[in-house]
């Protein structure tokens, strides 16, 4: 009888985390560059009652066991906004916060802000973009010369060459990267070192939509309600088994 109340409730905690998983890829549908996350669950270790009998193998429920990123490009929203960049490959965007954590993010929702005497590139929660050597990017300016030959700078931003400056990076195995906030990504051993790729394309004046369908994360919390349900139904019906066999006695 405990096996019941163990297995339903492994289950029970397995698809409550699915569960949130689920509702995180809700949560950010309209998140730029998000990539959703899928959950995938894995059987806990069986108990081997009789070796030479391998069907009569006890169970002990299930556990979430990992997630997987689907990494497939979703689509473009043209913004006609000069400052906003999407990647058409597997490339990421290298961001600085201001704590010194660089982290990679395909969120091209790029903006510029005043730093002492010059005005940098940062994104929208104003974090400094990094260029293909790993530094921070000073927003380029268009110069006017005069017919005396003396330059000017104006206050016209030289879009062309800030495009060029920003960096594309790629790593070994997307898999393994660890998800920060929404759509940060962080290195980790799983994934290897990221490495700048200048030959990797840059969409200018397109954003990245999310990649989580919205219509398949509904039937997938759908799925994880009607789990839990049935793991709840088999711990009340386990609990009245119990009750009626100690009556018995």
């Amino acid at each position: 009888m405990n096996i019941a109340f163990y297995s339903a409730k492994t289950g029970m905690i397995a698809q409550q985390n699915g569960m949130n998983v689920v509702a995180n890829n809700i949560a950010n549908v309209n998140t730029v560059g998000y990539k959703a996350l899928r959950p995938s669950f894995a059987d806990c270790i069986y108990t081997e009652q009789r070796a030479t009998e391998p069907e009569w193998d006890t169970g002990h429920g299930q556990f979430l066991n990992k997630t997987d990123f689907m990494w497939e490009i979703s689509g473009f929203t043209d913004t006609s906004q000069p400052l906003d960049y999407a990647l058409p490959n597997d490339g990421f965007f290298m961001v600085r916060d201001y704590n010194g954590t660089d982290y990679l993010t395909r969120d091209g929702d790029f903006e510029i802000s005043n730093v002492g005497d010059h005005w940098e590139l940062v994104n929208c929660n104003g974090d400094f973009v990094l260029d293909y050597e790993g530094n921070h990017i000073t927003v380029p300016f268009k110069v006017q010369t005069d017919e005396n030959g003396n330059e000017t700078v104006t206050n016209e931003i030289n879009y062309t060459a800030l495009t060029e400056m920003i960096g594309v990076y790629t790593v070994p195995n997307n898999w393994g990267l660890a998800q920060d906030d929404s759509n940060h990504f962080l290195v980790t051993q799983r994934s290897g070192d990221p490495v700048a790729d200048r030959s990797l394309d840059k969409l200018e004046f397109y954003l990245e939509r999310s990649s989580v369908d919205l219509a398949s994360e509904m039937v997938n919390m759908i799925v994880s309600q009607r789990s839990y349900q049935l793991d709840a139904k088999v711990i009340q019906t386990a609990d009245e088994m119990q009750q009626i066999a100690n009556n018995i006695r």
